[in-house]
């Protein structure tokens, strides 16, 4: 532990933990403007000063300093030097993820509703560089290809095989410039072959996921049991479903093997089509993988979906399906009706981004950061009595499950009104009346998640709901 000349906190590095040593300086120059011990407008020594002070290379200071500047903590001011930024202006002023203390404003509430991607750690340095490389050659003087640039094809079919070990040699790759394209394309292509237009969506499913669908035609439940989607629940008028086999978002379930066997099955049998999400937004390596649909059924009847919001960024605008190669014509189709194309430096900077790299070390950075949110949710709610929490050991959101006693909106409104913005349950089911609130807590900084945890946990208290030291639970 040791105060670098020029700043008035311990700085300490260790090289044996599995967080880069980067993101460990930035963390603790950030934990230090956040809690004032170093003052708007404090010069930091220069990149190469600290390294030589800490004894290590200039790149490590060097991508501190890019994460800390992407977020708004430091400014750079030419021929004096690097500072703390003063307040206002950068990102730090957005309650929505830090919070009132951080803002100095009591009033801001703290926003918890899932769904945002984290801004820590941000690869700044590799995004400014994938964008330098999509400007390198001239504008085209037409579209990209209907199916999206060859290179960014290539590059998420090659990102599939290295995460998930899925060789998509009976599948092709298009891109769209949206999830809800993607599964619209999906959607067209297989009511056009089948006749069926109406889809199945696992049943609790996020809001967008059911808007998205609906844009298509009919949108029926496949009820979630508590161990995935049940397969013989799947209604006779679907020519497709949608399901969450790895991470059911609220719930955090996983669909056992057998099952996945089963919804393959009933592809097949069925002439249908089996969508699954390419990222399962599990980040949790210690999670064991278990093979997707796609890897177990026919490869004519499986599909995926993807996007790079949870990891990256959702300003991209950017998605593509995997589709079966029966499907690929009429799907490319759909895309190309819907003017759905993102455009070409955009298709170029994502490709240079997986190509490098970036997206799967992004990835395992922030199962590095969440963890610790994990267990802070768990250690401050676990034992509450009379609800459970489920979900909190994988992803960046968790949800509570409140007894029938005490409802889910008077929650969300006793919290709002305290400033703490959470999701009500029910807003994920289409037709079963699910009773608990979902947090996300994944973009959240450590301090804003301690203060909204202490929030809800004394107003859960308030409800009949206080911690249980025995940490007794209900189903």
């Amino acid at each position: 532990m040791r105060s670098p000349r020029g700043l008035s906190v311990p700085l300490r590095l260790e090289r044996d933990r599995p967080e880069p040593l980067q993101d460990q300086l930035a963390r603790q120059l950030r934990r230090a403007i956040d809690t004032g011990r170093l003052a708007p407008g404090a010069r930091i020594p220069s990149t190469r000063g600290l390294a030589a002070i800490l004894q290590v290379s200039r790149g490590v200071t060097l991508a501190a300093y890019e994460i800390l500047f992407a977020q708004g903590y430091i400014d750079g001011r030419h021929g004096s030097g690097t500072y703390v930024t003063m307040p206002g202006g950068d990102d730090r002023e957005d309650p929505a993820v830090h919070g009132p203390r951080a803002t100095g404003r009591s009033d801001a509430p703290v926003d918890m509703r899932p769904g945002r991607p984290a801004s820590e750690a941000f690869p700044i340095a590799a995004w400014r560089a994938a964008w330098r490389h999509a400007g390198h050659a001239p504008p085209p003087s037409e579209e990209p290809p209907p199916p999206g640039l060859p290179e960014l094809r290539e590059a998420v079919a090659a990102h599939l095989r290295e995460t998930r070990g899925l060789v998509l040699g009976e599948h092709e790759v298009i891109i769209t410039g949206g999830h809800g394209h993607a599964l619209l394309s999906l959607l067209h292509a297989q009511a056009k072959e089948s006749g069926r237009t109406a889809a199945g969506l696992e049943d609790p499913a996020p809001p967008r996921l059911r808007a998205a669908l609906g844009g298509h035609g009919a949108v029926l439940p496949v009820p979630n049991d508590g161990s995935g989607a049940r397969p013989d629940l799947i209604p006779a008028a679907c020519g497709t479903v949608v399901l969450m086999p790895e991470r059911n978002d609220p719930l955090g379930t996983r669909m056992p093997t057998r099952r996945r066997h089963a919804v393959a099955a009933w592809a097949a049998e069925r002439g249908g089509l089996v969508v699954e999400p390419a990222f399962d937004g599990v980040l949790n390596p210690s999670v064991a993988p278990r093979a997707s649909v796609m890897a177990l059924g026919d490869p004519a009847h499986t599909a995926m979906t993807g996007t790079f919001c949870d990891v990256l960024t959702p300003a991209l605008r950017l998605a593509y399906a995997v589709v079966p190669r029966r499907l690929a014509a009429a799907a490319g189709e759909a895309v190309a009706a819907a003017h759905a194309q993102p455009s070409l430096p955009c298709q170029r900077a994502v490709a240079h981004l997986l190509a490098s790299g970036c997206v799967a070390r992004r990835a395992e950075r922030l199962a590095v950061l969440y963890a610790p949110k994990r267990a802070l949710v768990r250690q401050a709610l676990d034992a509450c009595a009379g609800v459970r929490l489920v979900g909190a050991d994988t992803g960046s959101s968790a949800t509570l499950l409140l007894p029938a006693s005490v409802r889910a909106a008077v929650i969300v409104r006793a919290l709002r009104e305290r400033h703490v913005l959470v999701a009500d349950l029910s807003a994920y089911y289409q037709r079963a009346a699910g009773n608990g609130i979902v947090l996300g807590h994944g973009h959240l900084r450590e301090a804003a998640l301690h203060r909204a945890l202490r929030v809800v946990a004394r107003t859960l208290g308030e409800h009949g709901l206080a911690r249980d030291t025995a940490g007794r639970s209900v189903a």
